[in-house]
């Protein structure tokens, strides 16, 4: 909202013409846009300023802009296009010269506003256009975002920028992905008029036709806007749905949650549905409609149910890794006739960790989880019966083993690992004592929340448990124990280990036996005093 009035007194002389091309661009969006968008599964998210559904891989990751080079951005001055193309124009030579070799090679060129390609805009060359000046009409404008007179950088699009899945982003890191976009089988467009006038019947075919005719060669995005003229009446067609062209086997790198962006062909079927949402005046009554023919996501997908009955829709080729699964797998092909309903016995969390897994694997990227997931991926990995999972955990859970010593660990020792060591080292080892636990925190001292001198003054030779308590109020802290635990110490030594000398207030008489009793409950992989191996001495 905004007063008129007020902002034209406030604003120079020069920016009046941007705030009526913005008053502009807002009729039109509230003409073209739906008032009210059901959600349900496969919709994009219409309202401004929110990410959409099918965006959120590509907003989470590096922006194609950021990742481009120096020669695949140039920014051109928008002028007003009188046409409704869904092409843009520029002259050849303003472009850099990455532009320039897309443009010999394929005879256009892609490209994107801001920071991701929220839409893809098709580039081709008119030489008539003005100098340093890229041609939109007010369509173009709206899905771009952006004004006349404006000069925005424009990046050249290549395909989308992917990680394998957006939740990466919490166990590790992983490169970003090239995607170039599908061709597409179909495309949906929702229809009505432009103008408010009267409710009119237009034949579907031939709007169809027109449509695929409109948009050939181009990349659509949901839920992108387009609109051309059939009989007098001017259309507004908003992309609804898209589906890429491929075989049932072919989806080798198609495991996404939802299609969004395509490139439309020859081949690609156009659909019209009318806009359920439009206004009286503004409907499109379709004559000799043809019917959007449904998803069959039997075939696609299937939907497998945890053991706290939630339930996951999972492309079955994804699935392929799991031989418990292969009924589900296969469904549909040979003796597999029919899928069964799936139920696994791993709890959602679990589940979702084993697609991250399954994603990897298809991509044949390395798959890299917390160490202290091992255990239960194990199961789960054993459950599913995944070799390759069960064999990257074991590597983990293999390293553990070795690492960690049967034989109970003296006091002497650890207090001769925390001496000081050479001038250059001042400090060689950091070894606390934690509940009976021996933890090497050494080569993690530096990485320290706290910094990397108060544990040496405050925890070392002693029972830390007290300090861990006071000053780890959360509980994410236990899990990095099992990354340092190497032993537990001699039965015999425990009376020995003295408190902190400087305890903080509330610390007086050590830990208290609730956290005492949670650390436990976390702690459940450390070492049973019947697996500790006690030398046995002889005496000759």
């Amino acid at each position: 909202r905004f007063d008129k009035n007020r902002c034209e007194t406030a604003l120079p002389t020069q920016h009046n013409a941007r705030l009526l091309q913005l008053q502009r661009l807002v009729a039109l969006h509230a003409i073209a846009a739906p008032a009210k968008m059901a959600w349900r599964r496969g919709t994009q998210n219409q309202q401004a300023g929110a990410i959409r559904k099918g965006h959120v891989k590509e907003f989470l990751v590096p922006s194609s802009k950021k990742l481009a080079t120096e020669e695949e951005q140039c920014a051109l001055k928008v002028v007003d296009a009188p046409t409704q193309s869904a092409c843009a124009y520029a002259r050849y030579r303003d472009l850099p010269p990455a532009f320039r070799d897309a443009v010999d090679a394929h005879g256009c060129v892609h490209v994107h506003f801001h920071e991701h390609p929220a839409h893809v805009q098709r580039l081709v060359i008119d030489d008539s256009i003005p100098e340093g000046c890229i041609s939109l009409n007010d369509v173009q404008r709206l899905n771009n975002r952006v004004c006349v007179h404006d000069a925005p950088s424009m990046t050249l699009y290549r395909g989308r920028h992917e990680a394998l899945d957006a939740r990466e982003a919490a166990i590790g890191a992983t490169d970003v992905v090239v995607k170039p976009d599908s061709e597409l089988a179909a495309v949906v467009f929702e229809v009505r008029r432009r103008d408010a006038s009267k409710d009119v019947s237009i034949d579907a075919v031939k709007l169809s036709a027109s449509l695929g005719k409109h948009c050939f060669g181009c990349v659509v995005t949901v839920p992108e806007v387009h609109v051309l003229t059939i009989d007098d009446v001017v259309v507004v067609a908003r992309v609804v749905e898209v589906r890429a062209d491929r075989e049932d086997d072919d989806d080798e790198d198609n495991d996404d949650d939802d299609e969004y962006r395509g490139v439309v062909t020859a081949s690609t079927a156009a659909y019209v549905i009318t806009d359920g949402a439009a206004p009286p005046g503004t409907r499109i009554l379709l004559e000799n409609g043809v019917e959007v023919p449904p998803k069959n996501q039997q075939v696609d997908c299937v939907d497998v149910t945890c053991s706290d009955d939630e339930v996951f829709p999972v492309k079955r080729a994804l699935l392929r890794p799991c031989l418990a699964l292969t009924k589900a797998a296969q469904a549909g092909r040979g003796k597999y006739t029919s899928a069964e309903e799936i139920r696994v016995p791993l709890d959602c969390c679990t589940f979702d960790r084993v697609l991250l897994y399954l994603q990897h694997e298809r991509r044949g990227a390395p798959f890299r989880f917390d160490p202290t997931l091992a255990p239960e991926l194990l199961e789960a990995a054993l459950a599913l019966k995944i070799r390759g999972l069960e064999e990257d955990c074991r590597k983990v859970l293999g390293s553990f083993e070795e690492r960690v010593r049967k034989s109970p660990i003296r006091l002497d020792e650890v207090r001769r690992r925390n001496a000081k060591g050479s001038q250059t080292t001042p400090r060689g080892e950091t070894w606390l004592l934690l509940d009976g636990m021996v933890l090497d925190i050494s080569r993690w001292l530096s990485e320290h929340p706290g910094g990397d001198s108060i544990i040496p003054q405050q925890a070392l030779n002693c029972d830390s448990t007290v300090m861990f308590e006071l000053y780890h109020v959360s509980r994410q802290s236990f899990l990095y124990l099992r990354e340092f635990y190497v032993g537990e110490l001699h039965p015999d030594d425990l009376a020995d280990v003295p408190l902190p000398n400087k305890l903080p207030p509330g610390g007086d008489g050590g830990a208290s036996p609730a956290f005492l009793a949670e650390l436990r409950r976390h702690t459940r992989w450390r070492l049973t005093k019947e697996e500790l191996v006690f030398p046995a001495w002889k005496s000759f």
